[in-house]
């Protein structure tokens, strides 16, 4: 099933520091499939659309709906009654998807947890930007820094009708949260470390945090504080 999707791309190197985030580049040569280049299951964080539980802020939940997260979209999508791959709106009253071995929270976007300790859990979500290479003189790519917009049709995990002979960049960046017990979150630092961890961890991270530099910008050491914490 084929949809349009409008993707508008823009290019800015400087933008993402504004935000704590790793960050990495992906090139794909001109001509190769994008979505399979970024990875296996494309632009999707599943392999499979699979059944998940909506969590409502009210208490109440449903569940049964095959769904799977867009990456490039940003957003949650869903299999329609008629098989129809759907985007989901009206998200103002969900606080959470449950899939099997994953849990994303509904906070300014959906979130995805990515590691937690009891009630204390981060929380990762991952942006994607498109920057284009003009291809010059023998062949070498000319970067650009110039807006771009690309009108495309999305289909499963496959991107078409892409501007032909360039090379593309893939930048992804993850933007990590701490969310505590009352799912209040906060950019990580030492200081929301502290305030956020339950009272039985918060002498674990003061010692590691003596022991080891933390910087909470990057995914390697989040996650190792993340385990040190779990032990």
């Amino acid at each position: 099933m084929k949809y349009l999707l409008v993707l508008a791309i823009i290019i800015s190197l400087n933008s993402d520091a504004l935000f704590a985030q790793s960050r990495k580049t992906i090139r794909v040569k001109a001509g190769d499939d994008i979505a399979q280049t970024y990875s296996k299951q494309g632009f999707y964080r599943l392999p499979n659309f699979s059944k998940a539980t909506l969590h409502f802020k009210t208490g109440s939940k449903n569940d049964g709906i095959l769904f799977n997260y867009s990456i490039i979209s940003g957003n949650m999508q869903f299999i329609g009654p008629k098989g129809d791959t759907l985007e989901m709106g009206g998200t103002a009253s969900i606080d959470s998807i449950t899939f099997p071995g994953t849990v994303f929270y509904n906070n300014d976007g959906f979130q995805e947890v990515a590691a937690r300790v009891g009630s204390f859990r981060l929380l990762k979500k991952v942006n994607i930007r498109m920057q284009s290479e003009n291809i010059g003189a023998y062949g070498q790519p000319n970067p650009t820094s110039s807006i771009v917009n690309y009108t495309n049709y999305f289909s499963g995990t496959n991107v078409y009708n892409l501007t032909i002979n360039q090379d593309i960049i893939i930048v992804e960046t993850i933007i990590w949260s701490f969310m505590d017990a009352a799912n209040a979150t906060y950019k990580p630092s030492k200081a929301t470390l502290l305030q956020s961890l339950p009272a039985d961890k918060k002498a674990v991270a003061e010692a590691y945090l003596q022991k080891n530099k933390v910087n909470f910008d990057k995914e390697k050491d989040l996650l190792a504080l993340m385990n040190e914490l779990n032990k």
